[in-house]
């Protein structure tokens, strides 16, 4: 009853197909019909029967269902017939049986005798004739075996097929179906998928041997190539679907030329089939016309296994994206490989128990079987099974669905980003920001530089491709011919697409040339400039104890003013070291001995200077007799026994008179007297007129005190004697040159109109004639005006 409810079912899903069948292309030959063929077999408990291509046990009492697939006005004409070969010929006693033909327009059904290890289709448009259909393949024993070869090699063919006429099919599954096909034949074949399907198919098999791409064994001239071909006879056989384009099927050739002898008014025909919606079969072949009087008959077949589901293990590398081909490797025998394409429904499970299908596509002899998951799958962990026949197998392990990453924060850790300095060799580098374990590509490239191409980056993943979640990924990047600037990391993953990561290449660091700033103990500021190179790329300076201001660079990269603020009890003697903070980088340089702290500067707090008692001409406050020999004492806070005093004008340039403690050269003497009194004498004469002498003292590495104002530098004349009647007045003296004008009063000055004349014989000695009138009193002091002056100066001289 249940047998005959599954080929009811069956009979009217064939009178319900109402659907317009899409049309058939065949990629060689032409089409030569479609057909639907399943098994139902009343021992396995289910009432779906299942397509013949991918059973794996066809025994005794399991029924062949056949229906045409028809278009729309297609009318079948012609016969069936299943063609079987036994699994174990001794027990059943026969090499292979011709089950009965029947007419090729309706459903039909053959009911299996005995075990089977080969089964094949055989259409004959025109009919076939079962005695000759049978004398022809049970002629010989070899022919059986050939039979169960070209099962297998068509299955390895319509696979290759397949992968190169889908648009959707990845390029690991088009390699490594030309790699399983071509392996056989030592070679390695490259093949351009973006030519035509037939295109693909001549390249690869005019590499294998030119004479395979115009051989037919089936073909009336077949034995004469044949010789052609001796040499790979033993090892390939060959499989026409149309000409010119044929397909090898691999293996031993199938001696089908014997039909020319035995047959001559009947024509075989090799055919290939391609899947179809529902799983139905369209098959393809040579249709150009046979001779007069001459049937064609076309034969498919395909290999029973009869073996049990395969044990497949997930290794590691198991982790796949939804919505994309992904290859995960499995532990498998040799043997059980062989037949994993015959596993049907694939399916995840997750641990709720949902079941999702799967597309899963063994790839060639790599034991990878490519996944494909929809994009609706949730990331987690899923068991993988499917089933064999009618039976669910598992699969041991578990797979990881993880969604792609997209980069958008990713980023160089702070301490590889600081590493990537131009010009400087190969930077190992760290990436964090993102799971990188699908990542199979890093580039790096030059943004809006038409003229650059991305170049590799060697990368390393911490526990490699698919093997979980990586937070991290190590790169290596050689900086020596890339300029400082923005440059895009290129991050490929199993999807081919790349997706940019920026990336900062740095100038090299700053240099500062002239550290460390000397300190003094005890003071708490000092302003300090900068000396060195690329000093603009300074973002701010830290210093331990202290606060520091860094002026704005103003693109000036080899000078910055540095203002230090310093607590002002730091011992003497103490170095600090100080952080440098540089742009776009994170970890600050460190400046060793930065700020040294030494002694306190020296300060002079109070200076004396000896005048002479009698002076020709009057001085002002604060002023000093030019060319005399002075007197002055020092108090000097924080004096040492290296101290220096430095005697110099406060207008730069001028001549710097410097003593140590202790020196004498001629006028010049610079004696301690106290541990904070020094007695210096010196000339003023080193120094021109009008120089505002100032006194300062240098302690060494403590450094200078501040200027100490001695006053300003004066040369007044020196008067020796004056003559005066009422005639003419006479001065003799010195320096007499520095008088402009004279008078008795500070409100009548009479202007000298000659200069002073030397006196002959008496070195520095000077006349000179003056206009004075008169003095108003006997004891009228006489008032000078020197050159320059404005107000006049009281001398000595007086008119009695």
């Amino acid at each position: 009853m249940a047998l005959r409810y599954l080929l009811g079912a069956f009979v009217l899903c064939a009178c319900a197909w109402t659907a317009p069948l899409p049309p058939l292309v065949c990629p060689a030959g032409a089409p030569i019909g479609s057909v639907d063929l399943r098994v139902a077999s009343p021992r396995r408990g289910s009432n779906e029967p299942l397509p013949l291509r991918t059973i794996n046990r066809l025994e005794e009492g399991d029924t062949l269902l056949y229906r045409p697939l028809l278009r729309g006005g297609e009318e079948r004409k012609g016969e069936v017939a299943i063609v079987i070969v036994p699994a174990d010929k001794i027990a059943t006693g026969e090499k292979l049986r011709i089950l009965d033909p029947k007419p090729a327009a309706r459903p039909q059904q053959w009911v299996i005798p005995w075990r089977v290890s080969v089964v094949a289709f055989v259409y004959g448009p025109s009919g076939l004739d079962a005695k000759k259909v049978r004398t022809f393949l049970s002629r010989d024993d070899e022919l059986v075996i050939q039979l169960a070869d070209y099962a297998e090699k068509t299955a390895q063919t319509e696979a290759l097929i397949a992968a190169l006429a889908s648009p959707s099919s990845s390029a690991v599954a088009v390699q490594s179906a030309l790699a399983g096909f071509s392996s056989q034949y030592g070679l390695s074949v490259q093949i351009d998928r973006n030519a035509p399907p037939n295109q693909q198919a001549m390249m690869l098999f005019r590499t294998l041997n030119p004479a395979i791409a115009s051989y037919d064994p089936i073909s009336p001239q077949g034995s004469q190539q044949l010789g052609q071909t001796a040499s790979i006879a033993t090892s390939v056989a060959t499989l026409f679907f149309g000409s010119p384009v044929g397909l090898a099927a691999g293996g031993t050739a199938m001696l089908m030329e014997l039909r020319a002898i035995a047959f001559p008014k009947a024509e075989f025909r090799s055919s290939f089939a391609q899947t179809l919606p529902d799983e139905g079969l369209g098959l393809c072949g040579r249709r150009n016309p046979a001779p007069p009087h001459t049937r064609v008959a076309y034969l498919w077949a395909s290999r029973v296994p009869n073996a049990g589901p395969p044990q497949l293990s997930i290794e590691p590398g198991n982790a796949v994206p939804p919505s994309l081909k992904s290859p995960v490797r499995v532990a498998v025998s040799e043997h059980d490989w062989t037949i994993v394409s015959r596993a049907r429904n694939w399916r995840l499970q997750s641990p709720d128990g949902k079941v999702i299908p799967i597309e899963a596509t063994k790839l060639g002899d790599s034991k990878l079987l490519e996944l494909e998951l929809n994009p609706d799958v949730h990331p987690g962990r899923y068991a993988l099974s499917a089933t064999w026949d009618w039976d669910r197998f598992d699969i041991q392990g578990q797979l990881d669905v993880r969604p792609l990453a997209d980069f958008t924060k990713v980023e160089p850790a702070s301490a590889s980003q600081d590493l990537l300095v131009a010009k400087t060799g190969k930077v190992p580098v760290t990436l964090e920001g993102a799971d990188f374990e699908f990542v199979t590509k890093v580039q790096i490239e030059k943004p809006h530089d038409k003229f650059s191409q991305p170049e590799p980056v060697p990368y390393v993943l911490p526990k490699g491709l698919r093997r979980g979640p990586q937070d991290r990924m190590d790169i290596q990047i050689n900086t020596i011919d890339l300029d400082p600037g923005g440059y895009n990391l290129l991050l490929t993953q199993v999807d081919d697409r790349p997706r940019e990561v920026a990336l900062k290449i740095l100038p090299a660091p700053p240099v500062v040339d002239n550290l460390p700033v000397i300190l003094n103990q005890g003071a708490s500021t000092i302003e300090f400039q900068l000396r060195g190179q690329r000093l603009d790329l300074l973002d701010r300076i830290e210093v331990p104890k202290g606060h520091a201001e860094l002026e704005c660079p103003y693109d000036q990269s080899t000078s910055r003013k540095l203002v230090l603020h310093m607590a002002p009890d730091i011992e003497a003697g103490t170095s600090l070291a100080a952080k440098a903070y540089i742009r776009d980088r994170s970890e600050p340089m460190t400046l060793s001995d930065a700020v040294r702290i030494v002694g306190p500067r020296p300060r002079i707090a109070e200076v004396t200077v000896s005048q002479p008692p009698d002076q020709d001409v009057m001085l002002n406050p604060g002023e000093l007799p030019g060319d005399m020999y002075l007197s002055a004492m020092l108090r000097v806070e924080h004096l040492q026994s290296n101290s220096i005093v430095k005697l110099d004008c406060e207008r730069p340039g001028g001549t710097v008179v410097s003593l140590k403690l202790g020196q004498r050269s001629g006028p010049l003497s610079l004696q301690q007297l106290a541990p904070d009194q020094v007695f210096l004498s010196f000339d003023t004469g080193a120094w021109l007129n009008g120089c505002q002498l100032q006194a300062s003292v240098a302690n060494g590495r403590e450094g200078e005190s501040g200027v100490y104002a001695l006053g300003r530098i004066v040369r007044v004349p020196k008067i020796v004697q004056f003559d005066f009647d009422e005639s003419h007045a006479i001065l003799t003296g010195e320096n007499l040159e520095t008088i402009e004008q004279v008078g008795w009063t500070v409100d009548s000055p009479q202007r000298v109109a000659s200069l002073p004349l030397p006196v002959a014989g008496e070195g520095t000695r000077q006349t000179l004639q003056l206009q004075l009138p008169v003095p108003p009193e006997p004891h009228s002091m006489l008032y000078v005006w020197l050159r320059g002056e404005t107000k006049p100066r009281l001398t000595r001289v007086h008119g009695s």
